[in-house]
């Protein structure tokens, strides 16, 4: 099993409280559209009650009906806007998160290649010092130094690179 990098949890991390943070806001918003759209209807509710009480003929009840049908309409309009308004700040806020998270993806890959790049270098550097420091080299003490200097140098290469892919990978 592949274990996660520093980075890479950090990145998941941070897209999950984004999704989470955007989700209940959205959640918080729809309950409250809903909550305002229940009390404007139970308001209008009442107000068409009294107005059927109080209506003296048939043109004032038709007027009274007309009244709390537009009523309702325009408190079902205002919770569909306010939940539509939710549902794109939602959107928003979750590409928000995605995108982040993609960033950091991305920031790792070009990382890890660098640090590989790096090591690849360093190590090529390191066989040209070796290679010279073998030929000038006149005792066989000189040319164990020489494989001791390049099997360090080779060593520390590979250990600045797998500690940049720790963190990256």
């Amino acid at each position: 099993m592949e274990r996660k990098s520093e980075a890479e949890t950090q990145a998941l991390d941070a897209k999950t409280k984004g999704y989470a943070e955007a989700r209940r806001v959205a959640d918080e918003t729809f309950k409250r559209a809903y909550q305002a759209y229940n009390e404007s209807k139970k308001q209008v509710d009442s107000v068409y009650e009294q107005a059927k009480k109080i209506a003296v003929d048939k043109q004032a009840k038709e007027v009274a009906d007309k009244a709390h049908k537009e009523a309702l309409d325009q408190a079902k309009k205002l919770r569909d806007a306010i939940v539509t308004e939710s549902n794109s700040v939602f959107r928003i806020s979750y590409d928000k998160a995605e995108a982040d998270y993609l960033e950091s993806q991305t920031k790792s890959q070009v990382a890890i290649k660098e640090a590989e790049e790096t090591y690849k270098e360093a190590k090529k550097q390191a066989e040209i010092v070796y290679k010279d420091a073998k030929k000038l080299a006149v005792d066989k003490q000189a040319k164990k130094e020489a494989d001791e200097a390049y099997k360090k140098a080779t060593e520390q290469a590979k250990q600045v690179r797998d500690e940049a892919m720790r963190k990256f990978r």
